[in-house]
C-alpha cells in the first residue's frame, strides 16, 4: 500500500540550507517530501532521513514540475541563486494555489516575483513569501516595528546588517549565498527613493549608525541592493527605504570611491569566481556557523527616530527555522495573506518572534543623531 502524498515540499532539499530546512520541519513533527534536480543525492537524503517520499524535477519540463508540486498544500524552496533557477518553482506554486516561502536574498528576484506574479498568486490564493530567512524577514519585522513606534508613516527607514564578534561573512556563508551575491553586484541595483525603486550603484551611501547598546561604538554601514527596498515600502509606506551591510569605516570609503567600476569590473570577473566559489564548502563550519548579528532598522519623521534592533546567531539555523514557521503556520491555516507578499504580511513580527530565536532591543531619540 503506497504512504500517503505528503502536503509538503522542500525542493532544493539536498543543498546546506534545504538540509537545515529538513532537520527543522522533523523537529517539529512535520511529515514532508524532498524534491530536488539529481536523483543520486534525493536518494541519499531520503535514506539518512528514514525513507522520505522524493520528486525528481526538471526545471526546463514543466510537466515533472507539476508533478512534483500536484496535491501540496506548501512548498519550502531552498535551491539557488534564484534568479537562475527559481522561477519555475515559485510561478507554478503562485498559479496552482501552493503556499510558497524561500530563502532567496536576490533583490532581483523578489522584484521579478511581483512584477509577474502577484495577481496570479492573488486569484489562485496562494500565500508566496519571497525572503523567508535571515536575509530579509528579520530586518522586515523589524522595519514593521521601527514604523509602529513611529506612529506615523516614516519618511525614510534604513536597515543594516551587523555581524557581531568578529563574524566573517565570507567564513559564514554557504557556496549558494556567494554566487546570489555575486549576481547582485554584477547586475542591476536599486533602493527604494522617494516612492519609486531607482537605480544606485552598492556603496553609493556610506552612514554610521549607533551601536546596539548605549555607548557603544557607533557603525560604519555602506549601502547594498537587497529585497528590502521592495518589501518594506509595502507595509509601512515609506518613502525612502535603503539596506546596509556593517564594515570597516576605510574598506567602505574605498568601495564607495569605487562603486563606478565595481559592477563592471564584477560582471568581467564572474567566470574567474565563479570557479573559485566553486572550491569553497558548500556551507559555513564551526564557530562561522553559529555567528551572531543585529539586524538594525531605522524609521525616521521629520526629527523624529526609532530604532529596533534584532540579535540572533547562526543565521542559516534561523533561516531553517523561519521556513519551518512558515510551514507550520500555513499547514494549521494561520497564514492568511494571498498574492506575493512581504514577511511581515504573511507572518506578523509579534508571531514570529515569540516563535523565533531573536531577541528585541529597542533605542528611541527625539530627534536625529
Amino acid at each position: 500500500m503506497a504512504s500517503a502524498r505528503a502536503d509538503v515540499l522542500v525542493f532544493g532539499a539536498t543543498g546546506f540550507t534545504g538540509k537545515l530546512v529538513c532537520d527543522a520541519l522533523r523537529t517539529r513533527g512535520v511529515t514532508f517530501a524532498i524534491a530536488g534536480r539529481s536523483r543520486a543525492k534525493l536518494d541519499a537524503l531520503s535514506d539518512s532521513l528514514g525513507g522520505v517520499e522524493t520528486a525528481l524535477v526538471d526545471l526546463k519540463d514543466a510537466e515533472t514540475i507539476v508533478r512534483a508540486l500536484s496535491g501540496r498544500k506548501v512548498v519550502s524552496a531552498c535551491a539557488g541563486p534564484f534568479i537562475d533557477v527559481g522561477e519555475p518553482i515559485l510561478a507554478s506554486c503562485a498559479r496552482m494555489g501552493i503556499h510558497y516561502a524561500d530563502t532567496t536574498g536576490e533583490q532581483n528576484f523578489v522584484a521579478l516575483a511581483v512584477l509577474r506574479y502577484r495577481a496570479t498568486a492573488e486569484a489562485s490564493g496562494a500565500c508566496v513569501a519571497p525572503s523567508m530567512a535571515y536575509e530579509i524577514a528579520p530586518p522586515d519585522w523589524a522595519a514593521h516595528l521601527a514604523a509602529q513606534r513611529l506612529g506615523k508613516e516614516p519618511d525614510a527607514i534604513d536597515i543594516v546588517y551587523i555581524p557581531r564578534a568578529g563574524g566573517n561573512l565570507a567564513d559564514a556563508t554557504t557556496r549558494g549565498t556567494k554566487l546570489s551575491v555575486l549576481s547582485i553586484f554584477s547586475g542591476e541595483s536599486r533602493q527604494y527613493i522617494d516612492g519609486a525603486l531607482r537605480r544606485e550603484a552598492p556603496a553609493a551611501t556610506v552612514r554610521t549608525f549607533p551601536a546596539r547598546e548605549e555607548g557603544g561604538r557607533a557603525i560604519t554601514a555602506m549601502s547594498i541592493p537587497s529585497p528590502e527596498s521592495i518589501v518594506v515600502p509595502s507595509h509601512t509606506a515609506a518613502r525612502t527605504v535603503r539596506t546596509f551591510m556593517a564594515m570597516d569605516k576605510a574598506a567602505a570609503h574605498l568601495l564607495q570611491k569605487a562603486r563606478g567600476v565595481a559592477p563592471a569590473l564584477a560582471r568581467v570577473a564572474r567566470p574567474l569566481l565563479v570557479r573559485a566559489i566553486g572550491r569553497t564548502t558548500e556551507g559555513p563550519e564551526g564557530e562561522a556557523r553559529g555567528m551572531e548579528f543585529d539586524v538594525l532598522a531605522e524609521a525616521r519623521s521629520g526629527d523624529t527616530v526609532k530604532r529596533v534592533y534584532l540579535t540572533g546567531r547562526d543565521p542559516y539555523g534561523l533561516t531553517a527555522q523561519i521556513q519551518a514557521l512558515f510551514v507550520e503556520r500555513a499547514l494549521a491555516g494561520k497564514v492568511h495573506a494571498r498574492g506575493v507578499v512581504a514577511p511581515s504580511v504573511a507572518i506578523a513580527p509579534a508571531d514570529a518572534l515569540a516563535a523565533l530565536p531573536l531577541e528585541l532591543h529597542e533605542r528611541a531619540s527625539a530627534t536625529t543623531e
